[in-house]
């Protein structure tokens, strides 16, 4: 590694020098690595820059977070054009009513099972208008297969009450969303990431859990109150391929990073998980 950074070229020497000089411009410094030169020299970088004597403290820790920011958000997405699952509310031709609607669908249930009964609610509650006008009763009925039916049908409800109020409109932008009856954290930052084309996390269970696991391992705490996971989240999804990114980390966290026996070994992110150095810690002691 000492070989490759002393035959890097002089300006491209000098350009990573004054980026890294820079304290308020680290996470350009990191961008600039990728791009110019790949993930395997961010881990030189990260090994002969990080521990070297030049570098000051305060720029260790978030060099080190931004590695792994970046390193997330490459692989994640990398890994999510090769495996994303396939949904209807993904698709191009949903309407945003329908990408709405099925993320309060998905709370706390599998994706899988809002795929299988996606064509029954949107045949009978097809816009935004169908919706306002459904009664409680109506959408207690069809909400009965998908569990929790008559919390789901209430907070439908008061969304349709919340249209009509707004003579069929729906929120143009954030202060008229703060004040309707989209609520919760994860429902708002849905309809910013659809509807607003704002970039926010589809922050639940699934993506904290991953984001805890990879950047710091400890108790989970409810995403509505952990506001370190809020702010890790929202810088992780700082990236064009926004709306990609969320679908990529929902899905990974689905597929690999599982509640119960994940699947560390085969993790495209294992090189720099913080839960994954501690399990592999873990089976050393044992082992001995």
């Amino acid at each position: 590694s000492s070989d490759l950074i002393r035959n890097i070229n002089k300006e491209a020497y000098k350009k990573m020098r004054y980026l890294w000089d820079n304290s308020c411009m680290v996470k350009r410094f990191c961008q600039w690595l990728y791009e110019e030169w790949s993930e395997n020299f961010i881990f030189v970088c990260q090994e002969e820059m990080v521990k070297g004597t030049y570098v000051r403290f305060e720029y260790k820790l978030r060099f080190m977070r931004e590695v792994m920011v970046q390193y997330l958000q490459h692989r994640l997405l990398k890994w999510f054009d090769e495996n994303q699952r396939i949904f209807p509310w993904r698709e191009d031709r949903a309407t945003k009513y329908q990408q709405i609607v099925s993320e309060i669908l998905l709370q706390r249930t599998k994706a899988e099972t809002v795929a299988k009964y996606y064509d029954t609610f949107f045949s009978k509650f097809p816009d935004w208008n169908a919706l306002a006008n459904a009664s409680l009763e109506e959408l207690e009925e069809i909400m009965k297969p998908l569990g929790l039916y008559r919390h789901r049908a209430r907070r439908l409800y008061k969304l349709g009450e919340d249209i009509r109020r707004r003579g069929g409109r729906i929120p143009g932008n954030e202060n008229e969303l703060r004040d309707s009856g989209f609520i919760g954290l994860y429902v708002t930052n849905a309809f910013e990431l659809f509807i607003l084309r704002n970039r926010k996390p589809l922050l639940d269970v699934n993506m904290s859990r991953l984001l805890k696991r990879y950047f710091k391992p400890g108790d989970f705490i409810d995403v509505r109150h952990d506001k370190e996971i809020q702010e890790l989240a929202n810088d992780i999804i700082e990236v064009r391929r926004c709306k990609e990114l969320n679908w990529a980390i929902l899905d990974y966290a689905a597929l690999v990073c599982k509640t119960r026996n994940p699947l560390c070994g085969e993790c495209v992110l294992n090189k720099h998980c913080k839960y994954y150095e501690l399990s592999q810690g873990d089976v050393t002691e044992e082992s001995e």
